[in-house]
C-alpha cells in the first residue's frame, strides 16, 4: 500500500467513524478530519471530483463549527419539587438503559427521595442532577446528561456557574462515587480529586 491509498482508507475510516457519533460536534471535528485526508487523498491521485467535493465537505463542517462555537446556550436547574414528579418519571424510564450504564443500582425512587434537579439547555430537558445532604457535604447521586450534549458545558454550568448557589446551601464539598471510566473522565475534568484512600471516591471543595 502506498501513502496516497493509505490515507484514503485512513479518511474513509474516519468519515464512517463520524457517523456513529451521537455528539453533533464531535460527528462535525470527525468528519472534518476524515474529510481532509480523503481530499488530500484525490489531490495525491489527481482525482479532481474527489479532492473537490471533500474540500467543500471541509468548509461545510468547519462553517457549521464556527457557527455552534458563536452560540451561548442557556441553562436552568429546576428542582424536581417544580418539576412534578410525574413528567421526571417518564424522563428517566425513557432514558433508563443509560442511566444505568452511568449509574448502576440507582431506582426512580432513590433519585425523588433526593434533592433533584432536572437540568434544562435552551429550554431542552438534558439531564438531572441528584444529590444527597450529609452536613457540609453534598453526596451526587447522579449526575446524567443524554448522550447528545455531553460535551461538558453541563457539567461546567452546574460545579462552576452554579458553585455559589450550593455554597450558600452551606456545603462545603461534593463527593461522588464512581466505577466507570467516563464517568470518572468527566469528574475530574469539572475539577473532582480522587481519593487517596478509596479510587472510587472523588470530591470536590466548593
Amino acid at each position: 500500500m502506498n501513502l496516497a491509498e493509505f490515507i484514503g482508507y485512513a479518511g474513509s475510516v474516519i468519515i464512517l467513524i463520524s457517523l456513529l457519533m451521537r455528539s453533533l460536534v464531535k460527528l462535525r471535528w470527525i468528519n472534518l478530519a476524515g474529510s481532509v485526508l480523503f481530499s488530500l487523498y484525490g489531490l495525491m491521485i489527481r482525482a479532481w471530483p474527489v479532492f473537490g467535493i471533500n474540500a467543500v465537505i471541509v468548509g461545510i463542517d468547519a462553517w457549521f463549527l464556527w457557527q455552534m462555537s458563536r452560540l451561548r446556550d442557556y441553562f436552568d436547574l429546576a428542582p424536581l419539587s417544580e418539576i412534578g414528579a410525574d413528567y421526571f418519571r417518564k424522563f428517566f424510564l425513557y432514558h433508563e438503559n443509560d442511566i444505568q450504564a452511568f449509574f448502576p443500582a440507582t431506582p426512580f425512587e432513590s433519585l425523588a427521595r433526593a434533592e433533584t434537579y432536572l437540568l434544562f439547555r435552551n429550554m431542552l430537558p438534558v439531564g438531572f442532577f441528584s444529590m444527597e445532604l450529609e452536613g457540609e457535604e453534598a453526596r451526587v447521586v447522579a449526575d446524567y446528561v443524554v448522550p447528545e450534549y455531553r460535551d461538558f458545558k453541563t457539567g461546567d454550568f452546574v460545579y462552576g456557574v452554579k458553585r455559589m448557589y450550593f455554597k450558600e446551601k452551606g456545603l462545603k464539598r461534593f463527593a461522588a462515587v464512581s466505577g466507570n471510566a467516563v464517568h470518572q473522565k468527566y469528574l475530574l475534568r469539572n475539577g473532582f480529586k480522587p481519593d487517596a484512600t478509596r479510587p472510587d471516591l472523588f470530591v470536590k471543595m466548593l
